[in-house]
């Protein structure tokens, strides 16, 4: 499977499968990934296994929130957001590295427990805001467009796509990098 392939897929998970709070969502993602990680980490990814992962989240119970995420105020990738600059005119000016020194599925774990307790923070406030999906900023001053699965990993691999991702194999960042994708693209 490529990464168009892989994006065609996602975008068909509406038709598939009922949304879901984007919280409970993550917490299911990541009990999902902490649960097997001994037995992910000795398969090599793949767009197949990871979408099979994806699409077990939208029905899967969820872990219990740790409330000690509540101190993480740092996304585990700080030069995320210039991602966002796809513009032929722009699109070179703008380092777009990954600058986390965090590597696959450690990356991907810091990922889910900086979102999850940023929506867990917004819930009754920034979430509550009916202009959200026009960007808001999070109590510790970080950028979200998307609020729920279908959004956020539509706009996820949309965002790899339009920054020419030219990722064949992916590797257990992949995870992590599509969500922080697509809480920053529009």
């Amino acid at each position: 499977m490529t990464l168009n392939e892989f994006a065609d897929y996602i975008y068909e998970l509406k038709d598939e499968f009922k949304n879901r709070d984007l919280e409970e969502y993550l917490l299911a993602l990541y009990k999902n990934l902490n649960d097997n990680q001994i037995i992910y980490l000795n398969e090599e990814p793949s767009f197949e296994l990871i979408l099979c992962i994806l699409k077990e989240c939208f029905g899967s119970e969820p872990a219990a929130f740790d409330n000690s995420w509540l101190s993480i105020t740092e996304c585990p990738d700080a030069n995320r957001l210039s991602r966002k600059f796809t513009s032929p005119d722009l699109k070179d000016e703008f380092d777009k590295m990954n600058m986390s020194a965090l590597q696959g599925m450690e990356f991907t774990m810091e990922v889910l427990k900086f979102q999850i307790a940023e929506l867990h923070k917004m819930h009754d406030k920034q979430l509550k805001d009916e202009y959200r999906y026009f960007g808001i900023d999070s109590e510790t001053g970080h950028r979200w467009y998307n609020f729920d699965p279908f959004g956020n990993l539509g706009c996820g691999v949309t965002c790899m796509l339009d920054n020419d991702d030219e990722i064949t194999i992916p590797d257990w960042s992949f995870i992590g990098n599509l969500l922080e994708d697509g809480r920053i693209y529009e």
